[in-house]
């Protein structure tokens, strides 16, 4: 009767010929996840990381210190 539910309908029987959204995204995972090596040690540590962020902003952290 009404067209929101003429939607949600073919919707729902959307889903159980085209197959579950979990199938899908699993494939696609495996797909883009093939060409990549695991990675044995972290390439950038934390604390380095914070460093070089203050560094990089060390202007805006000053006026942020400044207005308090």
């Amino acid at each position: 009767d009404l067209p929101l539910e003429k939607m949600y309908r073919a919707a729902r029987a959307a889903r159980i010929y085209d197959g579950p959204d979990e199938v899908h995204r699993m494939t696609v995972a495996r797909q883009i996840l093939r060409d990549y090596d695991p990675v044995t040690e972290p390439t950038e540590l934390i604390a380095t990381r914070r460093a070089a962020a203050r560094e990089h902003f060390a202007a805006q952290l000053e006026l942020l210190s400044i207005d308090r």
